[in-house]
């Protein structure tokens, strides 16, 4: 009953207005892309992130501390689950880098409504898709950004298509079966080991419908989506990113917690080798 309580509270944020269908899912997933900012700081900080529903939604939902892949696509899930849509966990490999053989190291959701499959994620920070990717339709448009989907036997592979700019991969995704299990041992990776990209780096982004928003380390952009402008500056001080992160990203991150991050992000760049 906690957890029935606790989607409720989430779904009632969202202040959703569809009832059913692909058009409520797909005005969940852009109102959580809103409301809810994709962020590393705590993974950053280097906090044990749980992953059991009741202190997975006190600390995204309650306490709006933002969060990666397997926060937020697990409290989608489970809120897709609970209004009756037949879905699954996947997982998927990140390909920014180009490397096939990068882990699986991204959750996201399946979703199977009116006989078609849908590919259903709030948790790939900056270049989330706002709307769920049909996975037989092999272009989809989303105001700039137009997004290809290839399905080959058991995986599906997104790319991301933008005018001027060369077609980006963002994941393979294996439609093989997933346990809780899987992604507790993904997530524990992604959020402890020394190495992990969210443990070094501090990424913060949120999209709504005209603008996307990114803070990277020491760098702030501004996608204007609407008039294709761009702007960018640079993190020169904590107040400034302390004003970023609670009125730009919506965040309540303890503010300890911030300077604690800031202040590796600062060691982190001096410390970095200068090319020569």
């Amino acid at each position: 009953m906690e957890l029935e309580a606790n989607i409720n509270q989430y779904l009632n944020s969202l202040s959703l207005q569809h009832l059913a269908g692909i058009e409520l899912v797909t005005e969940l997933q852009q109102k959580h892309l809103a409301h809810y900012a994709f962020s590393s700081i705590n993974a950053m900080y280097g906090e044990r992130l749980l992953l059991d529903p009741l202190p997975l939604f006190e600390r995204l939902v309650d306490h709006k501390q933002g969060g990666y892949c397997f926060e937020h696509n697990k409290v989608l899930f489970l809120a897709l689950q609970q209004l009756g849509f037949s879905v699954r966990p996947v997982l998927a490999r990140v390909m920014l880098n180009g490397n096939p053989a990068n882990p699986r190291s991204h959750r996201m959701t399946v979703l199977q409504l009116d006989g078609e499959q849908y590919l259903v994620d709030a948790g790939f920070g900056v270049k989330s898709p706002r709307l769920p990717l049909n996975i037989n339709q092999a272009l989809t448009i989303q105001g700039r950004q137009t997004y290809q989907v290839q399905t080959a036997e058991n995986t599906v592979k997104v790319t991301l298509l933008e005018e001027g700019e060369a077609p980006l991969t963002l994941y393979h995704v294996d439609l093989a079966e997933v346990f809780e299990s899987d992604c507790e041992v993904a997530h524990f990776y992604s959020h402890q080991h020394p190495d992990a990209a969210f443990v070094n780096n501090l990424v913060v982004s949120r999209i709504t419908d005209c603008h996307r928003y990114l803070l990277r380390n020491q760098r702030y952009f501004e996608w204007h989506e609407c008039d294709g402008s761009v702007t960018e500056q640079e993190i020169e001080s904590f107040a400034q990113l302390e004003q970023l992160v609670r009125e730009t990203f919506l965040l309540d991150t303890p503010q300890d917690i911030v300077k604690s991050v800031y202040d590796k992000v600062l060691t982190r760049a001096a410390n970095k080798p200068v090319d020569r």
